[in-house]
């Protein structure tokens, strides 16, 4: 009988692994937010999404992109100076970054009007190389088609930085804690990662020369670098900005909204994506197209989402100020405000690797251009009207425009229409 209700396909199979890890990890980290609340405050939430807008943006760089080579090579030896010049890069970037924040500490901190992230901005280089260290081993498992290591893995990050930033909180009630958090989730899921010599194969670097395989990858960083930072800077701008052109308070506003909607949903369709990387890759390979593992997955994501962004457009404002507190009802303002374009992301991102498949970068990096244009457009829009909900609303109404026509290239792709 149990067997009777196990996936029959691998790709159901892979997806369920990794929703399953995805849901537990992110069990904690929402269940504990109503406490997070009523230990930081929005000034310490807006803080820490500051922080972490300047550490996501140098870390998507980082790396060149390599790391999206990964899946390519049908031969596990040209994995390896992939590997070897993903580390490479890593480490150049981040003693940059530490002689960067060393010398313009305080050059940064006055740009964004925030004191509190001073001493911060010391941890950015560990944020930097830790994140790009562990987007690097997430893909050598996707490789490797270990999808249980992987979902481990989530459940070790999210629990680790959820009951860090609780300890922590409790024991000094400082905003520090939640940055404290997210870098001892990443060390502790990586050691657990680098213990289970899953993928240490990879990392025996005799007679891997990295030139030839740098060239012949040479889109990545050309391509997909200023197309993965145009996307990162689009998505990180409001953190970026509201501190600059309103306040930090409402940041936090809207780093809570952030955290408890939009991360877990980030998780799920990466879950998703993942898997979908792995199963087009090996259908285009075959067939020439990917046709129909787009359509299966875009079905697949539609129900998923429909029902809990649904809930979001209606409820928000109630839910919000009922679980985190009335002060939190901003929060819920904004989630409604933002909730289709979350359902259109949602849906996009994992499909969005279509691009790569079909050697678009070129088409996603303008795509990510548009979006910063977007961005910039609905942020002179609030702030003439000096309204911030003015802002939301421009940049709701653009972003699912933008969406809807990137599903559409996507799928065209998919076809084999390259």
């Amino acid at each position: 009988m149990i067997s009777r209700l196990k996936p029959k396909s691998e790709f159901n199979r892979n997806v369920l692994t990794l929703m399953t890890g995805t849901t537990i990890a992110q069990a904690m980290p929402i269940a504990i937010s109503p406490i997070l609340t009523r230990i930081y405050t929005p000034e310490d939430f807006g803080a820490f999404a500051l922080y972490m807008a300047i550490a996501s943006i140098v870390a998507v760089v980082a790396t060149g992109r390599y790391e999206m080579a990964i899946m390519l090579p049908k031969d596990d030896e040209d994995v390896k100076p992939i590997v070897k010049i993903i580390i490479i890069l890593l480490s150049a970037v981040t003693f940059i970054t530490f002689l960067i924040v060393f010398f313009f500490n305080q050059t940064i901190t006055n740009l964004f009007e925030n004191q509190e992230i001073s001493n911060w901005l010391y941890f950015l280089p560990i944020s930097i190389f830790l994140v790009g260290l562990y987007q690097m081993y997430n893909y050598l498992l996707i490789r490797e088609k270990n999808f249980k290591r992987l979902s481990k893995n989530k459940i070790i990050v999210s629990t680790t930085n959820a009951s860090t930033q609780l300890g922590y909180g409790f024991a000094l009630s400082n905003g520090f804690g939640l940055l404290f958090g997210a870098i001892v989730g990443k060390v502790v899921s990586i050691y657990f990662i680098i213990k289970s010599k899953v993928v240490n194969k990879y990392f025996d670097f005799r007679g891997s020369p990295i030139k030839k395989v740098a060239i012949e990858h040479q889109n990545f960083p050309k391509y997909d670098v200023p197309s993965a930072f145009f996307n990162k800077v689009s998505q990180e701008l409001p953190s970026l900005t509201i501190p600059i052109f309103f306040s930090t308070n409402i940041l936090g506003f809207y780093a809570l909204m952030y955290r408890v909607l939009m991360s877990p949903l980030i998780l799920i369709s990466a879950s998703i994506e993942d898997v979908f990387k792995q199963s087009a890759t090996r259908e285009y390979h075959q067939k020439g197209n990917c046709k129909n593992i787009f359509t299966s997955t875009f079905k697949k994501l539609v129900v998923i989402a429909l029902i809990p962004f649904l809930i979001l457009i209606i409820f928000a404002p109630v839910l919000f100020s009922f679980i985190f507190g009335k002060q939190w009802v901003i929060s819920g303002e904004i989630a409604q405000i933002m909730a289709v374009v979350f359902f259109l992301r949602f849906v996009a991102k994992p499909l969005s690797y279509t691009f790569y498949i079909a050697n678009k970068q070129k088409i996603n990096m303008l795509g990510q251009f548009i979006l910063i244009v977007f961005t910039l457009f609905s942020l002179a829009v609030g702030y003439l009207k000096n309204d911030v909900f003015c802002f939301f609303y421009s940049l709701s109404i653009t972003f699912s425009i933008f969406y809807i026509v990137y599903l559409a290239l996507a799928y065209n792709y998919s076809k084999g229409s390259f």
